[in-house]
């Protein structure tokens, strides 16, 4: 069962879920040059400095494990991930990237520094949270497809209790932000 539990919350790792969801409606929807470029700037800009972040903080011994799953290890990854996303922020909607594009990524920004606030009074699971939002943003293009992602994102809450990175408080707080951000995010795109 733990091997199960493993296998779901690296599979549905934030950090591996969203920069393939990016990488399909980018190419799916807009000619490669558009869809290249936004890509590069989300994921290139984004998480990819964030993955190098988390993998050299863990192997230093910074981090104690790569989901950086102690509270206060997290300032440092909130510290170091909120200004990219902010920038990035500010890019596509200074280059008029679609409003919709621009929204999505704006709320996202919106999310983590609820969760970098939340930090300071509980470790709320970001892997829910992240994919909580993310099942919107698929639901918005596909409705089974939103749901079944949703039902996966269960899937990954229950993985992260049973490996003991999270509390089932911890999960709850981060579908609590995750659903109030997603619903939060539809009033403006519709």
């Amino acid at each position: 069962m733990r091997k199960f539990a493993t296998f779901i919350s690296i599979i549905g790792h934030p950090l591996l879920t969203i920069p393939l969801f990016i990488l399909i409606v980018m190419f799916g929807f807009n000619s490669i040059q558009k869809a290249a470029l936004i890509s590069f700037l989300i994921i290139g800009c984004i998480f990819i400095p964030v993955i190098l972040w988390a993998y050299i903080k863990s192997k230093n011994g910074s981090y104690t494990n790569f989901d950086v799953s102690d509270r206060t290890q997290r300032k440092s990854m909130f510290t170091f991930a909120v200004p990219l996303l902010l920038i990035v922020t500010v890019i596509l909607f200074a280059t008029h990237q679609s409003i919709n594009l621009c929204i999505s990524v704006l709320f996202a920004l919106i999310l983590l520094i609820i969760s970098q606030i939340t930090n300071l009074y509980i470790k709320s699971s970001l892997h829910v949270s992240l994919n909580v939002y993310l099942s919107t943003l698929i639901f918005t293009l596909s409705y089974g497809g939103g749901i079944a992602f949703l039902l996966f994102t269960g899937l990954i809450s229950w993985s992260r209790v049973m490996l003991g990175r999270h509390t089932i408080k911890e999960v709850f707080a981060g579908a609590v932000i995750g659903t109030a951000i997603s619903l939060t995010m539809l009033k403006f795109l519709s």
